[in-house]
């Protein structure tokens, strides 16, 4: 917004316009799945973060002025990323000093500060690849030995997350970056040594077991802290050190294009004779094909405590129920979907026997979208999501294209595994690599400034959702607010609280929930039930809202509310627990 009202920025060329346009669609599709939603607050809440990721490439992209600073996009990036995993990684490394209190019964994923370990791990794959890149073909020697020294730290903190799909969106980060730089040699070559010492310092956090088998004391934790920070401290700066021995093997041994070629097909006979002998070991292809099927559909990836070995294992960790369900819901509307925010209730209704826990996401942006959006609403994303390839060909000679183009790869590549599309921090970081590859596209003629009716016309589109995001700020933050003072035992500032919630968030039911369950608690029964009723008016298909009515009221009433909380979530243990009378 302040770009556009003190400076000219550049109007953004086409390719970079089609990307911002395609999530304003996808955002404005979301928003009218409220039609056909059971109710409109999830939608809603979908679209509005949909829109912080609008309001993330808008401004890169006005601000992005020339090719050069598409590559300081990409070191903020990287910046970010560092600063993340490493805070991350400390609270490991130090425990009890850093993080807050030491659980020696924790499970030990590294998660802090995002709180959810596969995020951190998606953050650390991206500063992987992209300080590769930086290793590489940074502009000075200081960037490029920082570049090689943090590729010590972030594969630490990627191994102490325990992420398997994070590896997988490390490799086909790292294959695109491998496939599109041209200068490939500096690349291998920038690789090897950094690559090498953090192999080592993995190896060397795997064998520190009080810091990857639960129970350990927290004597015993910071002493092995302790030791590892200082040998990844030290094995950092020697691959920082090596830096400068990367340009001078790559300008010694720079292979002609024959030899290139002849290394290629030897990787790719290598590559072929690997497959062949795991498929041979497995008993054929069909059986490879039964016993990987098999494994992913464990839902316990390894035996509780041991989760060093989560990476040596192929469970899907319940994944494939998930995706079963939102399977069944794209079938039932193929073209438009159940509405936004709308799979959490039907897994709440068709989970498994063995399920006793809520799962508000699919794990795969693609099939979700697919389920709730439809057909309609899955190319949007796509096509979208797609544009920033098409401009690698012509990116693919910057400096760190290839480096933002494997990092945005990664991302769109986990995004098929885990809900990355719902933790901004995950998200608004991928987006960026992209964006700054788009930048980096760029012609050199393509720089016109944002003038008269653009301006205007950009500013009647801004003004407008920086008000959106004001409302749905202040009516979120009086529904928490509500929620919280609810779980303290203060149902008079809750009642307030959702009062304040009703006048900012009209289309939601859950200040209507909040404000019953707060009149409930304050033994205002025939309030409560008014307030429950107006907020399942809002979203019949809200189990919880008809559990708080089955409370409030006595009687037939009671009985098709306790009904329908049987029918909305059958497994729920609090639908067990409706007294009789009252």
């Amino acid at each position: 917004m302040s770009a556009l009202v003190v400076s000219d920025p550049p109007w953004p060329p086409r390719l970079e316009r089609g990307f911002l346009a395609g999530l304003v669609a996808f955002t404005l599709w979301t928003t009218l799945s409220t039609r056909w939603s059971p109710g409109a607050g999830a939608p809603v809440l979908e679209a509005e973060r949909s829109l912080v990721y609008v309001a993330a490439v808008a401004a890169v992209l006005l601000v992005l002025s020339t090719r050069r600073s598409a590559r300081a996009l990409t070191g903020g990036v990287l910046a970010g990323a560092v600063v993340v995993s490493l805070y991350g990684l400390g609270t490991r490394l130090f425990p009890g000093r850093l993080g807050g209190a030491y659980d020696a019964s924790s499970g030990l994923q590294l998660d802090a500060p995002i709180g959810y370990s596969n995020a951190l791990a998606v953050l650390a794959t991206i500063g992987i690849v992209l300080s590769l890149g930086v290793a590489a073909h940074g502009q000075s020697a200081l960037a490029r030995a920082l570049a090689a020294g943090a590729l010590v730290l972030l594969g630490t903190t990627l191994y102490f997350t325990f992420s398997r799909g994070a590896l997988v969106a490390l490799a086909a980060g790292l294959l695109l970056q491998a496939a599109v730089d041209p200068r490939r040699g500096r690349l291998v070559a920038a690789a090897l040594a950094p690559a090498a010492l953090a192999a080592l310092g993995v190896l060397l956090a795997s064998r520190s077991r009080a810091l990857v088998v639960p129970g350990a004391t927290l004597e015993r934790a910071q002493e092995a802290g302790w030791q590892l920070a200082s040998a990844l401290v030290v094995l950092a700066l020697v691959a920082a050190a090596c830096a400068p021995l990367a340009r001078s093997v790559d300008r010694r041994l720079r292979p002609g294009p024959r030899a290139g070629r002849a290394v290629a097909i030897a990787l790719l006979v290598g590559l072929v004779a690997a497959v062949a002998a795991v498929i041979g070991a497995a008993g054929g292809p069909v059986e490879l094909v039964r016993q990987t099927a098999d494994a992913f559909a464990d839902t316990q990836p390894t035996p509780p405590g041991d989760e060093g070995e989560r990476v040596l294992n192929v469970s899907g960790s319940g994944r494939a129920d998930y995706w079963r369900v939102a399977w069944e819901m794209s079938r039932d509307q193929p073209l438009v979907g159940s509405g936004a925010g709308s799979y959490e209730a039907h897994w709440l209704r068709d989970r498994p026997p063995s399920y006793a826990f809520d799962v508000r996401d699919a794990h795969n942006l693609y099939l979700e979208t697919l389920a709730e959006v439809g057909l309609v609403g899955l190319a949007l994303l796509v096509v979208t999501l797609a544009l920033p390839l098409a401009g690698l060909a012509r990116a693919r000679r910057r400096r760190l294209a290839p480096a933002a183009g494997g990092a945005y790869v990664a991302f769109l590549a986990h995004a098929a595994v885990d809900w990355d599309w719902e933790i901004p921090a995950v998200t608004v970081a991928g987006l960026l690599c992209g964006a700054a590859l788009l930048a980096s596209s760029r012609a050199l003629a393509e720089r016109e400034a944002v003038t008269g009716g653009r301006r205007l016309v950009l500013l009647a589109f801004a003004l407008p959702l920086v008000a959106i995001a004001l409302v749905a700020h202040v009516g979120n933050r009086a529904i928490a607010a509500s929620e919280a003072a609810l779980l303290r035992g203060e149902p008079v500032r809750a009642a307030a609280e959702a009062r304040r919630a009703q006048a900012w968030a009209p289309w939601s039911h859950e200040p209507w929930q909040r404000l019953g369950e707060a009149e409930l608690a304050l033994g205002h029964d025939r309030e409560a039930r008014a307030s429950l009723r107006r907020a399942l008016e809002l979203d019949p298909e809200n189990w919880r809202s008809w559990y708080a009515l089955a409370l409030a009221s006595r009687g037939e009433e009671r009985a098709r509310a306790h009904a329908r909380v049987k029918l909305l979530n059958p497994l729920s243990p609090e639908a067990d627990n409706v007294p009789t009378d009252r």
